[in-house]
């Protein structure tokens, strides 16, 4: 026998991509790294249709109420101006439904349907909370593109589902504003 003590356990490394048979986190594993190398897990296809189905009865239901009053003030009045105030309530509704979604991204990085599936929007590069220019250009290109007669919608909703065959499960919104959807 040694007198000698056994050597010290291997230091843990620092770099595990350098080791053979790494595999990086990705959507198929549910996880992704930030640009600051911590790596988070994102959110699930479920959630995010969870999410995005309450907030859209949310904003629904503020413009049943609107479309409401406004009906109401209509049948009331002689008809003049109707289409004034009809337009003029369909600007309140696309002004809340930016007032939401962009405020709530902006502050918290959830709205209150990503709050009840347990997500959150955050950057890409540091897991911080988004800010105003990026929860606005989140926000811009679906809304721009539900505007064209006909097909807009269907653009929209593509780029909202747009993050199913993406490795990061980004959806275009999302990569152009550079945000990821997490689990919290």
């Amino acid at each position: 026998m040694s007198d000698t003590p056994p050597p010290p356990p291997p230091p843990s490394d620092p770099h595990p991509q350098a080791h053979e048979g790494y595999v990086p986190p990705s959507s198929a594993t549910g996880w992704a790294s930030l640009g600051n190398g911590h790596v988070v897990e994102l959110a699930s296809t479920l959630q995010r249709f969870g999410a995005r189905v309450l907030d859209f009865f949310i904003v629904f239901g503020a413009s049943v109420v609107f479309l409401l009053i406004a009906f109401a003030v209509i049948v009331s009045s002689s008809g003049s101006g109707g289409l004034v105030f009809i337009l003029f309530v369909a600007i309140l509704i696309i002004i809340f439904g930016l007032a939401y979604e962009v405020t709530m991204i902006a502050l918290k990085g959830q709205t209150l349907g990503k709050m009840a599936a347990g997500i959150k929007v955050v950057r890409a590069d540091n897991g911080e909370i988004v800010g105003w220019s990026k929860s606005i250009a989140r926000w811009i290109v679906p809304a721009v593109l539900s505007l064209i007669p006909t097909i807009g919608p269907i653009l929209s909703l593509i780029v909202y589902i747009s993050f199913l065959w993406d490795s990061t499960r980004q959806g275009w919104h999302d990569k152009l504003a550079g945000t990821l959807v997490i689990k919290v």
